[in-house]
């Protein structure tokens, strides 16, 4: 009975050992997540002298989310006119980090997004661009986009092979309504890290 006892005891082990290819058995390095401290846009309703949270100003969409309605809001940045063709925010973060994810918080006329470039030295890399998959979809909401770069024919990074603190939204104004931004989240890491053979690898 003992020894039919000490085999389940090992096989639950080995398979907590190795369940997720192994990759619950590593400590993966924590994910930072931020949001911006200051901004600057093309435009913005509250013209030149704008700079607070609440004045529909580019500063206004720093921060963390604090508008929670899917209405006109001054705590959130617009441009200065409606349907007025590409626009664009740009926010910076206290820590450069590799980017895995940005999440723009869209709190009025949703679907807007058209690009969304990561600062890198003095060039804009592009981290995405498309349509926008919230177009006439509920709001507020969060428009997310996460990064894959192919290392290899078997493995991929989630994360971009460069260090940033800015990030560029380019909106098409011209979509649904005024298109309002609360608020753009920055996640990922201050290390690189993937698997590679099912081994965790960490630059």
């Amino acid at each position: 009975m003992k020894k039919y006892l000490f085999v389940l005891v090992l096989l639950i082990f080995l398979v907590s050992c190795t369940g997720n290819n192994g990759k619950n058995s590593v400590d993966l390095p924590e994910e930072k997540r931020q949001w911006a401290v200051s901004a600057k846009a093309s435009s913005s309703y509250a013209g030149d002298y704008g700079q607070q949270r609440d004045d529909y100003s580019p500063f206004a969409a720093t921060g963390q989310p604090d508008v929670f309605n899917c209405t006109d809001n001054q705590k959130a940045w617009v441009t200065e006119k409606e349907n007025d063709r590409l626009h664009w925010l740009e926010l910076t973060y206290n820590d450069e980090i590799y980017v895995s994810k940005v999440k723009v918080r869209e709190t009025l006329g949703p679907g807007s997004v058209t690009k969304i470039e990561l600062k890198n030295n003095t060039e804009y890399f592009t981290f995405w661009e498309g349509q926008d998959n919230r177009r006439k979809k509920p709001c507020p909401g969060y428009f997310e986009k996460d990064f894959v770069f192919q290392l290899d024919n078997t493995t991929q990074i989630n994360m971009t092979p460069f260090k940033t603190d800015t990030v560029k939204i380019t909106l098409d104004t011209d979509i649904d309504d005024w298109n309002e931004i609360d608020a753009v989240e920055l996640i990922g890491h201050d290390r690189i890290w993937y698997f590679y053979n099912k081994t965790l690898v960490i630059k």
